[in-house]
């Protein structure tokens, strides 16, 4: 319930917007204090978030302010730019940003002196070469091999449980001692790297009271988007924030934790409900899928979370099962006369996912027969620039381009509309990364740098999203000065980002991709992991295999724990479809040279028993 001030706060498009959600979703943005968010797939997650930050915003003290926390650079660029849409422009008591990048702005730079650290404020963030040759020397020191690419996800694991300090028994001494060692070079060279940043913004609001009566009165609210990835250190910063008085609003999904493999654990998102004492709010409703596609999710799952379909929606959608005789090469042709068979039938491609489960010989498989059969295709796995400030920029500047001066929201291939940063928008979102990088100058403005961006914004011969996007990306390069943007930042991300959009790979990618979206007229090749979070007409899933979905090595059967991470991995890139899902169940692949005969995946068996019970 909100307090007639409150109410006369709220912007008219916040009003329109509280309208038109579902009354969970309008429950969970209107809700006072702390609370829980159980968003299913296609249930309209970035919305109600979205509004709830914005609602905050408009209740909140206009001296105090609300802190957003995405995973990622692009989704904290896209929250603001969504906020605009609501009413909420340029509005400098929001802080959207990722959880190290908050941990570095709002916790060790203002407050690290209050336990006796004022050098985090300036100590050096190491880049990925550094990491590797610290942590190698640490773990030849500690007795293991110098094999850290194998090693590096237990060792994280380990280093957050210390710093969290929950046990770590079962690990073995020598990994124990190679993170003590990594920990003890950092210091030496008086530097961090990005989980230092989380862990030693832990120990500031443990050890200073100060911190954290400061820091609930500069954000009374903070919003945390994909709390089911993560880890022990973050979950108990949060704890140690709550402690401290602030507010939280965690939304996730603890069926879609894939990181467990770095610690994210979804178990600390279903025990916050205890820790605030407030049962959960579940997001139910499917806006995404089809009636058939949303039973057969809670087979893919094997649990019913009570989830079903929009019911303005009349087409059930397609579980099309194709079964493959033959080996992985067998399932790569059909893989790719599924796909051309879609697009006979008016599918466009970019709409159309092809999805794996890890970079194993099935891919690459897939590669060569799509190839042969002319059917353009993106490889996501070949072409990443690093989510960084720098890059979710030159992303906004590419989406600006393409949409025109006057944008208003856009639409991708699939109806998900991507609102579009204006040009002012642009310009302060780089003021911000010149004044934290040591580059303003006294007369330096919005408006003045708004003036160096709209020549290229607006240039004459506006590109088409299919276009290769090196032009505009060499004039863009310049005009951002991207070159001493990178130059000046200990952000590794943003030096990594600047290296590969100056190569010539990422020039010739298409407009659309550098502005985000998907590669016009292809369709995506991508693991299950890559496609978290996004959505597809059809998705198509080949070597539905037991043994390599869920994989488990020849005479023996997947443990409880790998058996939970295939299947929520498996579920994950099921319900990425809205209107189609064709799977390729099979028995027989290749493993190591040798021939494995099995049967169907055991998830496919699950989907069936489910559809069964829907239909009766």
């Amino acid at each position: 319930m909100t307090s007639p001030t409150a109410e006369i706060m709220l912007t008219p498009a916040l009003v329109r917007e509280l309208r038109a959600l579902h009354p969970r979703q309008r429950r969970a943005v209107l809700q006072d204090g702390s609370l829980v968010v159980l968003a299913g797939p296609g249930s309209g997650k970035t919305r109600t978030l979205v509004a709830r930050v914005g609602y905050l915003l408009a209740v909140t003290s206009e001296h105090r302010g609300v802190a957003a926390i995405t995973y990622t650079d692009a989704a904290a660029t896209e929250l603001v730019a969504r906020l605009k849409g609501l009413g909420y422009v340029g509005n400098r008591r929001l802080a959207s940003r990722t959880v190290h990048s908050f941990c570095r702005q709002h916790i060790l730079r203002p407050y690290g002196h209050l336990v006796g650290a004022p050098q985090l404020a300036d100590l050096r963030v190491l880049g990925r070469a550094e990491v590797v040759r610290l942590w190698t020397d640490a773990m030849v020191a500690a007795g293991l091999p110098a094999e850290y690419n194998r090693e590096q996800h237990t060792l994280a694991k380990i280093r957050r449980l210390l710093a969290a300090e929950q046990s770590v028994a079962g690990y073995q001494a020598g990994h124990i001692k190679a993170v003590h060692g990594y920990e003890k070079a950092l210091r030496q060279a008086n530097a961090i790297d990005f989980d230092a940043m989380t862990s030693w913004a832990l120990v500031i609001m443990r050890k200073s009271q100060t911190a954290g009566e400061l820091l609930v009165a500069r954000f009374p609210n903070v919003v945390i988007d994909e709390y089911q990835d993560l880890g022990p250190v973050l979950h108990a910063l949060v704890q140690e924030l709550m402690s401290a008085g602030v507010k939280i609003t965690a939304v996730g999904d603890p069926d879609q934790t894939l990181f467990g493999y770095q610690g994210a654990d979804p178990s600390y998102l279903l025990e916050l409900p205890k820790l605030i004492g407030r049962e959960a709010i579940r997001l139910a409703l499917n806006y995404r899928s089809g009636s058939a596609i949303v039973a057969a999710a809670r087979g893919a799952l094997g649990e019913d979370r009570g989830y079903h379909h929009n019911p303005e929606r009349a087409d059930p959608g397609i579980i099309d099962i194709q079964p493959v005789q033959g080996g992985l090469d067998a399932h790569a042709r059909h893989t790719a006369e599924a796909a051309a068979s879609l697009i006979a039938n008016g599918v466009r491609p970019e709409g159309i996912a092809i999805l794996y489960p890890g970079q194993t010989e099935l891919h690459r498989l897939i590669e060569q027969e799509l190839t042969q059969q002319g059917i353009n295709f993106d490889a996501e796995r070949g072409r990443r620039v690093p989510d960084s400030p720098v890059s979710a920029l030159v992303g906004g500047c590419a989406a600006r381009r393409l949409s025109g001066p006057l944008p208003g929201p856009a639409q991708d291939d699939h109806g998900d509309r991507r609102p579009i940063s204006t040009a002012r928008e642009l310009a302060a979102q780089l003021g911000q990364l010149r004044s934290t990088r040591g580059l303003s100058t006294p007369e330096e403005t919005v408006r003045s740098l708004a003036r160096l961006l709209i020549p290229v914004l607006d240039a004459p011969d506006r590109p088409g999203r299919e276009d290769a996007c090196g032009p505009f990306l060499g004039e863009l390069l310049r005009a951002l000065d991207a070159a001493a943007l990178t130059a000046n930042t200990d952000d590794q991300r943003d030096v990594e980002a600047y290296q590969i959009l100056t190569e010539e790979a990422s020039c010739r990618m298409s407009m659309a991709e550098l502005a985000g979206g998907r590669a016009p007229g292809h369709v995506a090749l991508t693991t299950y992991h890559s496609a978290k979070g996004r959505e597809f007409a059809a998705v198509i899933l080949p070597g539905l295999i037991d043994g390599l979905i869920p994989f488990y090595r020849r005479d023996s059967q997947p443990t409880t724990t790998e058996l939970a991470n295939a299947r929520q991995a498996f579920y994950v890139a099921f319900t990425r479809a809205a209107d189609a899902v064709i799977l390729l169940p099979g028995s027989t692949f290749r493993h190591y040279n040798q021939v494995r005969t099995t049967k169907w995946s055991r998830f496919i068996d699950d989907i069936q028993a489910e559809l069964k019970a829907a239909a009766g």
